[in-house]
């Protein structure tokens, strides 16, 4: 047989620098040809040609001197290489933990030569490839590492993937949906007015959001909404806003601050105009990631059968976060809110505790549950009721989200409110059920 022949077939063989089996007996003749084909290969540069075919040699003649310094020369070379490129990883990874993206990037691209390191080092070069906002670059890195034997790393780069076909430093999406809502008549404070009763909801939203530098650093978006009901017209909501703000997302810390002004009109007439701003910030405290956001708002309401709900708002929140298994993660906290209203009796405060669970079942399929309990006081009394309120809301809902394509997912959600009070006639339930189809698609 055509010694070249079997040196092609061999070449797909791993572990080309390891330990050679010598066949049964010596045979000089048999390995005469095959030094011939390696000292070809290794003068042309074809190292792993060169590889198979002085293993070849020494399967037949175990005791060539030749092949064996040409073995030693060949793979310590590549022994060199391979030290390197995972000193480069490992460096890369700890670049990274500190958040110094543009040297751990240099790292993680050295790191590409070992091809045993390939999926990892892609891997995190999508993830600071999608953090610049980089959506483009980052897919191609993503989908190399997506195609891994190691079943964990091509699991979270193919949902990384999905993610970068979504975002980018401009990115579009675009919501419609249906909903059923079983008390539609509600003030601003959400107290149910008498005469309440269900109706239908079709509901469209749109948003541009504007990432010029990635994840960190300033952004901006702009978003408008519509809801409009199949009875109640005169409750048919139409908005919209804009926001802007400036984000930190590193490793160890994660700060933003937000500025926004949204506009409502309620029945086609202005309703509600309003300025608010936010921070937060979000850590990892041992075991558990801790979450931190204050915000305050100032409400101008319009209508005159509102109006004395106009003034200022504040909430703050303040949750743990833990995730027993990578599928599925718990968070409890608390959450506090005060109301200024131009009409004392309407203000209040009121705060409570809150749970959520998210649990991802497939790569895909995202389900989050939620529940709450709210203590509201009222701090003036009110003259028409007679009386001081206190009222208490039970919050539940559960919303389940499905990436059907690239671009595309469904949502489906239930809710539920329990609001009782000292006042009979403000206790209330409230069940809301919808459906909505979302595109979103990074732009640039």
């Amino acid at each position: 047989m055509n010694p070249g022949w079997v040196v092609a077939a061999l070449l797909a063989e791993s572990g080309l620098c390891g330990p050679v089996t010598p066949e049964g007996t010596p045979d000089l003749a048999a390995a005469a040809p095959y030094v011939e084909v390696a000292e070809a290969e290794q003068a042309a540069g074809e190292r792993d040609t060169a590889l198979v075919a002085w293993r070849e040699v020494l399967r037949r003649d175990p005791r060539n001197a030749r092949a064996k310094a040409a073995l030693r020369a060949l793979c310590g070379d590549a022994e060199a290489r391979e030290e390197a490129a995972a000193a480069s990883l490992l460096s890369g990874l700890k670049l990274f933990e500190r958040g110094e993206d543009a040297a751990a990037a240099v790292a993680f691209q050295e790191a590409l030569s070992a091809p045993a390191l390939v999926d990892t080092a892609s891997y995190f070069l999508g993830v600071l490839a999608l953090r610049e906002g980089r959506a483009g670059e980052a897919g191609t890195y993503l989908d190399a590492a997506a195609a891994s034997p190691d079943a964990g790393l091509a699991r979270r780069a193919g949902e990384l993937r999905l993610r970068a076909a979504r975002e980018g430093r401009v990115a579009l999406s675009v919501r419609l949906g249906s909903e059923y809502d079983s008390n539609v008549e509600l003030v601003p404070d959400g107290t149910a007015q008498q005469g309440g009763s269900g109706d239908g909801v079709g509901a469209a939203a749109a948003e541009l959001r504007l990432r010029p530098w990635g994840d960190n650093g300033p952004y901006a978006r702009v978003s408008g909404h519509y809801r409009g009901h199949l009875r109640f017209l005169d409750f048919d909501l139409a908005g919209a806003g804009g926001a802007l703000g400036w984000a930190h997302l590193g490793t160890r810390l994660q700060l933003s601050a937000e500025y926004g002004l949204d506009g409502l009109t309620l029945g086609g007439t202005p309703y509600l105009l309003a300025h608010r701003l936010q921070v937060a910030a979000r850590a990892p405290v041992g075991p558990v990631v801790l979450e931190a956001s204050l915000a305050g708002r100032r409400e101008d309401f319009r209508e005159d059968a509102y109006a004395g709900y106009s003034g200022w708002r504040g909430t703050a929140r303040l949750d743990a976060e833990w995730s027993p298994t990578e599928p599925l993660t718990l968070s409890a906290g608390w959450y506090g809110g005060l109301l200024r209203t131009y009409e004392l009796s309407l203000g209040y405060f009121e705060h409570g505790p809150r749970a959520e669970a998210r649990l991802r079942l497939r790569p895909g399929l995202h389900v989050v549950g939620e529940v709450g309990y709210t203590l509201r006081g009222y701090q003036n009394f009110d003259n028409p009721l007679g009386a001081q309120r206190e009222d208490g809301y039970l919050d539940a809902g559960v919303a389940a989200e499905w990436d059907v394509a690239a671009n595309w997912s469904l949502r489906a959600s239930v809710g539920w409110r329990g609001a009782s009070s000292n006042i009979a006639e403000l206790s209330y339930g409230r069940f809301t059920g919808g459906l909505e189809l979302v595109w979103s698609r990074g732009l640039y």
